[in-house]
C-alpha cells in the first residue's frame, strides 16, 4: 500500500469547510469522491488542518493510502480532470508510510488579505476583507511584531473551542502594504480555532486606533477571549503553506 501526498489550492467560498459535515458540501467530500473514482477504492484523506467555511488555501497538504498502481505523480492530472474548478491539485507524490499531513507538520503559514481603499473590486468579493476605517500601517507592523514568540493565546481562541493548551509559538508575524491592500502573514508551530481571524480583528482595532497598543501586550499574557477583538470574516484567510 502506498501513501500519497497531495498539495491543493482551493477557493472555500462554496463549501462548509474542508472537513466532511452533515450541514453542507465539504472540500474533503469532493476530494475523496474524486480519488475513489480514480482508484476504485473507498478513500479517507488526512489534511494538515481543517479550514473553516469560506477559508481558502494556496498550499493545503493531504495524504491518503491506496493499493492503486497509478504512478504517484499522475494523481494530480487525473484528479484535476474530475474536480470542480475551485479545487485544484498542484502536485502529487509518494511519501513514507508513517507520514501524516497533520501530525508530521512542523509549522504552518497563513495570510490574511484586507482592502482599505474606497473602490472595492468585484473580483475581491469573498476573497478579501473590505475594511472601511483608515489604518495606520506603522501601528499594524508594530502590533504584528509583538505577536512573534511564545505566548498564551487564550484571548485569541473561539470560546467554544476545546484544547489542552493555548500556548503557541509564532515564528513570523508581519504586515505588507501594496497600494490599498494590507496583507498579514503569520507562521507558527500551531494555531487555535479561529486564532488568526481573532488576531487580525484585534490588530485592525490597533491599526484603526480603536484599541491601544498596550492593550495588545496584556492580551498575549493569557487574557479572556472577551477582551480581544472581533473574529473577522473567513473570506480573507488563506492557508499558504505547510512545512515538514
Amino acid at each position: 500500500m502506498k501513501n500519497i501526498c497531495l498539495v491543493l489550492e482551493y477557493v472555500g467560498t462554496n463549501y462548509c469547510g474542508f472537513q466532511k459535515q452533515k450541514n453542507g458540501i465539504s472540500i474533503q467530500q469532493i476530494l475523496e469522491n474524486a480519488i475513489s473514482l480514480v482508484t476504485k477504492e473507498n478513500t479517507k484523506t488526512y489534511p494538515s488542518g481543517r479550514t473553516d467555511a469560506g477559508v481558502h488555501a494556496l498550499g493545503q497538504v493531504v495524504n491518503f493510502h491506496t493499493n492503486s498502481k497509478i504512478p504517484p505523480d499522475k494523481f494530480f492530472f487525473l484528479l484535476n480532470n474530475i474536480l470542480p474548478k475551485d479545487i485544484r491539485v498542484l502536485k502529487s507524490f509518494e511519501v513514507p508510510n508513517d507520514f501524516h499531513s497533520r501530525k508530521s507538520a512542523k509549522s504552518k503559514t497563513y495570510i490574511y488579505k484586507i482592502y482599505n481603499g474606497k473602490n472595492f473590486s468585484v473580483f475581491d468579493e469573498d476573497r478579501v476583507l473590505f475594511y472601511k476605517k483608515p489604518l495606520d500601517f506603522e501601528l499594524l507592523q508594530k502590533g504584528a511584531e509583538l505577536i512573534k514568540g511564545t505566548h498564551n493565546f487564550s484571548a485569541f481562541v473561539s470560546s467554544n473551542a476545546t484544547t489542552k493548551t493555548t500556548v503557541r509559538t509564532i515564528y513570523r508575524s508581519t504586515f505588507q502594504k501594496k497600494g490599498d491592500y494590507f496583507i498579514y502573514c503569520i507562521k507558527g508551530n500551531g494555531f487555535l480555532y479561529n486564532m488568526v481571524r481573532i488576531l487580525v480583528g484585534t490588530l485592525l482595532e490597533v491599526g484603526s486606533k480603536k484599541r491601544s497598543f498596550d492593550s495588545l501586550k496584556s492580551l498575549l499574557n493569557g487574557e479572556d477571549r472577551n477582551k480581544s477583538g472581533k473574529t473577522v470574516s473567513p473570506c480573507g484567510l488563506y492557508l499558504k503553506e505547510v512545512n515538514y
